[in-house]
């Protein structure tokens, strides 16, 4: 049997309530950012253990300190490594926090049950909203990165692209099952509706999405779209 359902923010909501609007008018101030250095582009080859250090102590500094005062050297004295070492692997402040951020619950695969196709999308959409892995830091970093254009837009893209190498993956599985494959567009159009649709029912304080309309949801537009058909469930 299913787990309760328990009332929490959704991390979805708070990242993306608004998010069309805002993004529009932040667009021209936002800077680009790149995810963590390729490989190909670090240099020599280096220490990952290091990386988790890094990320331990950025957590650690965004709990203490917030996102604004926290700043490189901080977190390179945290966690013990030079500022050349964490520069060749993160060069902007708003990339290590959102690589940081993105190692916690919202942002992680969930443990799909495989029983059905149903239940592994019903698995993300409850993972997708919920921001009960150390929400103080999911919650006050989303709500800083309103304030901050470059942290917002290199969240975004994180969080959206996160759910679309998700659905990519089920879609595929759908695809090996005998159902008709899906284009890269209808994939990146299924991903923005699953951030919208936490966005929206989530409405201005970020509340949660009930579990039965993520159901609802599934059962009558995920599934519909990866099948053609909707669950009897």
């Amino acid at each position: 049997m299913a787990a309760p359902y328990t009332k929490r923010k959704s991390f979805g909501i708070i990242a993306f309530r608004n998010s069309y609007d805002y993004m529009d008018a932040m667009n021209d101030q936002a800077q680009s950012h790149q995810h963590r250095l390729l490989p190909s582009r670090r240099g020599r080859a280096q220490d990952i253990s290091r990386d988790t250090l890094i990320i331990d102590a950025a957590l650690e500094l965004l709990a203490e300190q917030g996102y604004h005062a926290l700043t490189m050297t901080d977190v390179a004295t945290r966690a013990g490594v030079s500022k050349a070492t964490l520069y060749r692997r993160w060069t902007a402040k708003p990339d290590l926090i959102a690589d940081a951020v993105a190692t916690l619950r919202p942002m992680t695969a969930p443990r799909y049950p495989g029983l059905s196709l149903r239940g592994d999308l019903l698995a993300l959409m409850e993972q997708a909203g919920n921001c009960d892995d150390r929400p103080e830091i999911v919650t006050a970093t989303m709500e800083m990165a309103r304030l901050h254009p470059d942290l917002y837009r290199t969240l975004s893209e994180r969080f959206w692209k996160f759910i679309r190498v998700e659905l990519e993956g089920l879609a595929r599985r759908a695809a090996e099952a005998g159902h008709a494959p899906l284009s890269e567009i209808e994939i990146d159009v299924m991903a923005d509706t699953v951030v919208a649709l936490l966005a929206h029912h989530g409405g201005p304080a970020g509340n949660p999405v009930p579990r039965d309309r993520l159901a609802s949801f599934v059962d009558h537009g995920l599934l519909l779209l990866l099948t053609g058909t909707r669950s009897s469930a």
